[in-house]
């Protein structure tokens, strides 16, 4: 008989921007399991959004600062798991969302740390796959592919979206990529929790083991600038896909007509945003939600005590920043 293992199951959620990772990660948190669960999200943008789009307190929700998500960022995580585990309450259940632009191996790596690997056990990656805009998110990024190699569970998303030979089409190209991993079909990203939290899925082996068949799967090492003490800009890593971020905070509201006119003619090279919205004339915070030529605006409360401030992260290629926060300026009252 095997003894129990004690140790608090952790599943990384990762998967390209826009996939449906953070709506995931609230259908879990708002399902009816008993468990106590901690989160930990990071996402790529200088302003802290995404703590405020994840259901739960704050004490339940961490978010890391934007940095390099194979040196600083793996750093933090390291140590807001170690603050995580003092707790009184200690959770049950660990849930890392990692930014949509990062290969979630070295993430991987830290839950393999001794400090860490005694008390927490990774359960699992699970990796969101966009069915709708498959195609695009491989081109916008190699990472997508690392993401998908890595995941021990392939959760093909927004399938309503799509045909029924597309979602043949697509789970035939991941099946090719990654052949071991589990493929769940979904939509909104409701699933069976029980195919995907505390499955013992995640196979260090085959994580790391090199085919000469696919892509090589090495060991990720820190960043070398990082390791040598050197000053640099974490964005960079990103450089090879040119992608950027652009982060847009307001005290005064936006005009709805103006703010309307800007989604509707974005600049070039935008394919994902995010945001809290303040719109004169609405009592409610709205959330805001963009993927690809797809945006929504939902009521997100009434912003009670907070003050109301716009709050707009938006992730593309070769952004011209300056042009971008003119515009944004141009839309407020």
């Amino acid at each position: 008989m095997n003894p129990v293992d004690e140790r608090i199951p952790a599943t990384i959620l990762t998967g390209a921007l826009g996939s449906g990772k953070t709506t995931l990660l609230n259908y879990i948190l708002q399902e009816n399991h008993g468990l106590r669960v901690a989160v930990i999200v990071n996402e790529f943008g200088e302003i802290p959004i995404d703590h405020h789009l994840v259901v739960g307190t704050d004490e339940e929700v961490v978010e890391l600062a934007n940095g390099c998500i194979c040196c600083t960022v793996r750093e933090d995580l390291q140590q807001e798991i170690g603050k995580i585990l003092q707790r009184p309450d200690r959770p049950e259940y660990l849930l890392v969302e990692t930014t949509g632009l990062a290969d979630p191996r070295p993430v991987a790596q830290t839950f393999l740390l001794d400090e860490l690997c005694e008390q927490v056990r990774l359960d699992g990656i699970v990796t969101v796959v966009d069915a709708s805009r498959f195609s695009e998110n491989l081109q916008l990024s190699g990472t997508a592919v690392d993401q998908i190699l890595a995941g021990d569970i392939l959760l093909l998303n927004k399938t309503d979206l799509v045909t029924p030979e597309k979602i043949a089409e697509i789970q035939e190209e991941i099946r090719d990529l990654n052949p071991s991993a589990r493929i769940l079909q979904t939509a909104h990203a409701k699933v069976d929790l029980r195919l995907l939290l505390d499955v013992g899925m995640f196979q260090l082996e085959r994580l790391f083991a090199a085919d000469p068949k696919k892509p090589e799967l090495p060991l990720l090492d820190d960043c070398p600038a990082c390791a040598a003490g050197e000053e640099h800009e974490h964005a960079s890593h990103l450089h090879d896909d040119e992608i950027s971020s652009v982060s847009f905070a307001s005290d005064r509201p936006f005009d709805y007509d103006k703010l309307g006119g800007f989604m509707g003619n974005l600049p070039e090279g935008i394919f994902r945003g995010k945001g809290i919205l303040w719109i004169d004339g609405y009592d409610e915070k709205l959330i805001f939600h963009l993927v690809g030529d797809r945006s929504q605006a939902v009521a997100g409360g009434d912003w009670g005590t907070e003050p109301r401030q716009n709050k707009l992260v938006l992730i593309g290629k070769r952004l011209n920043r300056e042009e971008i926060i003119k515009r944004l300026q141009e839309c407020l009252r």
